[in-house]
């Protein structure tokens, strides 16, 4: 059975990492574990230009996100596609997403985004979901 949006909303609010799968340049899947935030249509992960999950979204666009909670049993998998936004357009989706993991620490969110920005060339995957594939996500 399918959940809801509003159930499937309240439990990626409560998960901290999400395992994007990109297609590798050999076929395979290559996953990644990652911070992220979701705006209700879209993933956000901030990541850097010398990742394969860049090198493979370059080649490939599509990908698809894993959110699992081993202690209850629930997930979501989702295949969909990614945007990839560089330049200035990144510090908005990046601070949101530091912001999602020091929600009531911003001096610490600042210092993170401030250590991240002065490392190499910051870019951020934008992943629109086709659809939810779900287990025991209750309504």
């Amino acid at each position: 059975m399918d959940a809801s949006q509003e159930a499937i909303n309240a439990f990626i609010a409560g998960q901290k990492n999400l395992i994007l799968a990109t297609i590798a340049s050999d076929g395979s899947p290559q996953l990644s574990p990652l911070w992220f935030d979701w705006d209700g249509e879209r993933f956000v992960i901030s990541t850097i230009t010398d990742t394969a999950k860049w090198r493979n979204l370059h080649r490939d666009r599509r990908c698809t996100i894993c959110i699992d909670d081993p202690d209850t049993g629930q997930m979501i998998v989702s295949p969909g596609s990614a945007d990839l936004i560089e330049g200035a357009a990144v510090e908005a989706p990046t601070r949101a997403i530091l912001k999602r993991y020091y929600p009531d620490r911003p001096a610490d969110a600042q210092a993170h985004y401030d250590r991240i920005m002065a490392g190499p060339e910051r870019v951020v995957i934008a992943f629109t979901p086709d659809r939810f594939i779900t287990r025991n996500l209750a309504d």
